[in-house]
């Protein structure tokens, strides 16, 4: 599976290095599991049920709060966002 990252989610990155929530070794390892086993049960892998977004999935930085947000089409997954549980609650609301 090959991964293409938003700019929204490089930028929200930034944010969260700058802000010392999550190291970029936290994230570089999460990105690194889902390539190599998607399914791995410390990423919690699951479909989000979206009117907007068929193909809307979630997956969990490990030991942490954090979500991220991706589409999955054929081999392909775009990293849309990194958020908090709150946020992410938030957005999925009125998906």
């Amino acid at each position: 599976m090959t991964i293409d990252k938003s700019s929204r989610y490089e930028r929200d990155i930034k944010k969260l290095i700058k802000s010392h929530t999550l190291s970029r070794e936290a994230i570089e390892a999460t990105e690194q599991l889902f390539i190599k086993d998607p399914l791995s049960p410390s990423l919690r892998y699951h479909q989000i049920k979206c009117k907007k977004d068929k193909n809307r999935y979630s997956i969990t930085v490990p030991n942490t709060q954090y979500r991220i947000l991706i589409t999955v089409i054929g081999s392909e997954a775009y990293f849309n966002t990194i958020l908090n549980h709150k946020s992410y609650d938030r957005i999925n609301k009125d998906c």
